[in-house]
């Protein structure tokens, strides 16, 4: 009885191994941050947007949203994941939040966006105007709710972009690349019933 129940820990305990290491599949990393502190890439810590307990905390006030890139370096394709864990939600249909990635400048990128009801999106930023890509849909496998915590990835090559939530295709489209390199980032945004809190860990940047 107890080699039967170590066995089937240890074959759960590979599953999640396993799960983990699909996020990102490329085998050259070009970025990562654990959030064991705030580097300087990311900017200045505010109350809305620091490092605590070794994940970046965003909490946007109410009916407001917020976003932030790391200037660490310019990207052409890439592979990118995150751990995203829902905090305080608020209003599950409301809030939202998720990775930056095709960011040009403050009024030019693209968004993946999570809600805490497990419904998914992608929107587009341009010329400071919001457009929807990728309508609000469910996605498949995800964890809901306040404490859920999901695998956000997105994969860019060319024009072309795959999004998945716990390593399961969400959409794919076609966008428009910069010409020069893309920053990364991270997005959040609280409902107008109060401040949402999201929890970031484990960023990482491969080439596909």
């Amino acid at each position: 009885m107890h080699g039967i129940r170590l066995g089937a820990a240890v074959l759960l305990l590979l599953a999640s191994v396993s799960i983990a290491a699909a996020a990102c599949e490329g085998d050259i990393v070009l970025f990562q941050d654990r959030f064991d502190a705030l580097q300087p890439t990311w900017g200045e810590a505010t109350d809305s947007f620091k490092v605590e307990d070794g994940r970046l905390v965003i909490a946007p006030e109410a009916a407001d949203s917020f976003w932030a890139t790391n200037r660490a370096s310019l990207y052409d394709d890439i592979d990118m994941c995150v751990s995203m864990t829902t905090v305080t939600g608020v209003e599950p249909e409301e809030a939202k939040a998720g990775l930056v990635f095709w960011h040009v400048d403050a009024n030019n990128f693209y968004v993946f966006e999570f809600a805490p009801n497990g419904k998914a999106s992608v929107w587009r930023r341009q010329r400071g105007k919001w457009l929807e890509q990728v309508d609000w849909k469910n996605a498949e496998g995800a964890k809901t709710g306040d404490a859920g915590t999901n695998q956000l990835r997105v994969v860019t090559k060319g024009n072309e972009a795959v999004v998945y939530v716990n390593d399961a295709e969400f959409a794919k489209f076609t966008g428009v690349a910069p010409d020069n390199g893309q920053q990364i980032g991270v997005f959040a945004e609280s409902p107008e019933a109060g401040a949402a809190r999201y929890a970031f860990d484990d960023l990482k940047v491969t080439r596909p």
